[in-house]
């Protein structure tokens, strides 16, 4: 490494050299040379108006060097091209240097301006590679070359010196600000790009905490009440116990199929499968009563409308706010009952779950349940409340909206998701479509 980089340093060096000498070499050629006519009758008008007096004489100053000659200078500009990357500050010592090189032989404001321009250029590139001080460092060198050149050296006329001191600092400036603000606004796009990644990994987490939580907690909770009750009863009621069993059983395999997708869902590689289950949602309830009831609590469930499907994500989050809700009510409230509503409106699906028990941990609840219950509602912009029910117990309500609402087309008309009513394309009145196909409002609990 050493080495390589003192290497480095030897060939840059001989580039500077390269540079400088070959700007020495053709700075002669862009001489500023004067001639002396003299006039020894004078010089009159055709008028005879005398211009110049006779023995006078008329010094002239002219440039010898063509325009390919001119531009020499610029063109050994890209000699130092490859050194902008490692070393800025010597490339704009080296272009300081061969702006004074060239204006010490006068030479014509054009050969300037164009050294300068591809000076400009190249800091461009070196406020975008480095840091806003060294750049700034690489600007005021190459804009003192411009300047010693210009007033040390005035092309032409010195009347103009004010005017070519602020062209070349507007040029140097404005070069600056355009490197320096792209680099900036890339910066603050890796920047973006990087809190976005990190806000994806942190939802990510918290999500599958969520998933987790719910599934954890429910499946747990059932467990743990029925192999207390089964363990009561084992000796006085055999059957009771192996319906208890039973429940732990189901349970207990219908978490680890749940886990089991979560966790296929986290795993990276070329091998990892795909999980096949469906994720949960509101056709699942009955399964969900199913366990609360052996669990020792009756959850009724009472829809509002016609059910249609809803999109993955809603259905999943309103599931598992009934599921938790339930949960609380089997853990936490002492409640026999509790009623779970579910009505499908026009443009949102609303969730109400109540129980007449104590209340969740006796004070509404604060623990992380109700919390991952309010984050998911805040995902879907939707609305969640929990809270003591006024006559006693805790009432758990959320409103999930469906983006673009939901419609659904039952024989040829159209119903509305509040009124259950359509209007179809043939003669007289259409019947409520709800009169025939209302579903059972607790299937699970018929019996």
């Amino acid at each position: 490494m050493e080495k390589r980089q003192r290497g480095l340093w030897l060939s840059d060096g001989l580039l500077v050299v390269v540079y400088l000498v070959l700007v020495a070499l053709v700075t002669p050629a862009l001489r500023e040379f004067h001639t002396i006519t003299d006039y020894p009758n004078g010089w009159y008008t055709p008028l005879g108006e005398q211009i110049i007096p006779p023995g006078g004489s008329v010094t002239q100053s002219t440039y010898r060097a063509n325009n390919w000659q001119q531009l020499e200078p610029t063109i050994f500009t890209m000699i130092l091209v490859p050194m902008l990357r490692r070393r800025p500050l010597v490339f704009a010592s080296a272009v300081c240097v061969g702006q004074g090189l060239v204006g010490s032989v006068h030479a014509s404001g054009d050969t300037r301006y164009e050294l300068l321009l591809a000076a400009v250029a190249c800091l461009v590139s070196v406020a975008l590679a480095w840091p806003r001080r060294t750049s700034l460092k690489a600007a005021a060198l190459i804009l003192a070359g411009a300047v010693f050149s210009m007033t040390a050296f005035p092309p032409g006329s010195s009347e103009m010196m004010q005017t070519h001191v602020v062209v070349v600092t507007l040029l140097t400036l404005v070069a600056w600000l355009i490197g320096s603000s792209i680099r900036e606004r890339r910066a603050g796009a890796v920047r973006q790009r990087a809190d976005a990644a990190a806000q994806a990994v942190a939802n990510e987490r918290l999500r599958i905490a969520r998933e987790l939580h719910d599934m954890i907690a429910h499946s747990i909770g059932i467990i743990a009440i029925q192999a207390g009750m089964g363990n009561r009863v084992i000796g006085t009621q055999p059957a009771e116990a192996q319906k208890a069993l039973h429940a732990i059983e189901e349970t207990s395999r219908d978490t680890l199929s749940q886990l089991r997708r979560t966790l296929t869902a986290l795993r990276h590689g070329e091998n990892a499968e795909t999980p096949t289950d469906p994720a949960p949602g509101l056709a699942d309830l009955d399964k969900l009563v199913a366990s609360t009831k052996h669990a020792g609590v009756l959850a009724i469930v009472e829809r509002i409308g016609i059910p249609r499907p809803l999109p993955g994500e809603i259905d999943l989050a309103a599931y598992r706010i009934v599921q938790e809700s339930v949960t609380n009510v089997v853990r936490h409230s002492g409640a026999r009952t509790c009623r779970v509503r579910i009505e499908y409106q026009d443009s949102a699906v609303a969730i109400a779950v109540s129980d007449d028990g104590h209340g969740v941990l006796g004070s509404g609840g604060t623990g992380f349940g109700l919390v991952g219950m309010r984050e998911r509602v805040t995902l879907v912009h939707g609305a969640f409340e929990a809270g003591p029910r006024p006559g006693g117990g805790f009432r758990v309500s959320a409103t999930l909206p469906v983006p673009g609402g939901f419609e659904t087309t039952y024989g040829g008309a159209k119903t509305n998701a509040d009124t259950g009513t359509g209007t179809g394309t043939g003669t007289g009145t259409d019947p409520d479509p709800r009169a025939d196909t209302a579903p059972d409002p607790n299937p699970a609990v018929a019996s």
